[in-house]
């Protein structure tokens, strides 16, 4: 269950699929930038930013080589790509899941 939610949104992600990329989180999701650092909090303001940023990348693409499991969390290191000229944008994000929903999400970003 665990992996499938965070499988979900990473392909609705690369899709820019706004609507199944939101089906995979909590109303009241909480998005931080490690360690503490809230930068997102709600359904609401998280679409708003995820269009915007969908809309202005339309050729991102996020790929993970590595996932980790732990209890109700999932970590991830991902690659980014399509953002920045040429770069590739590197960052760790660890999920919390509840009933099959993403419920917070922590990023961790450094430049590759």
């Amino acid at each position: 269950m665990r992996e499938s939610v965070v499988q979900r949104q990473l392909q609705a992600y690369n899709d820019k699929n706004i609507d199944l990329f939101m089906g995979c989180y909590s109303e009241d999701v909480k998005i931080y930038d490690f360690p503490n650092t809230l930068t997102i909090e709600g359904q609401e303001a998280m679409r708003e930013r995820y269009h915007k940023l969908f809309e202005s990348y339309p050729n991102m693409l996020a790929t993970v080589d590595k996932r980790i499991f732990h209890g109700k969390y999932v970590i991830d290191h991902e690659e980014i790509t399509g953002r920045l000229e040429g770069a590739i944008i590197e960052a760790v994000a660890m999920y919390e899941i509840k009933d099959d929903l993403i419920t917070k999400v922590w990023f961790l970003k450094g430049d590759k």
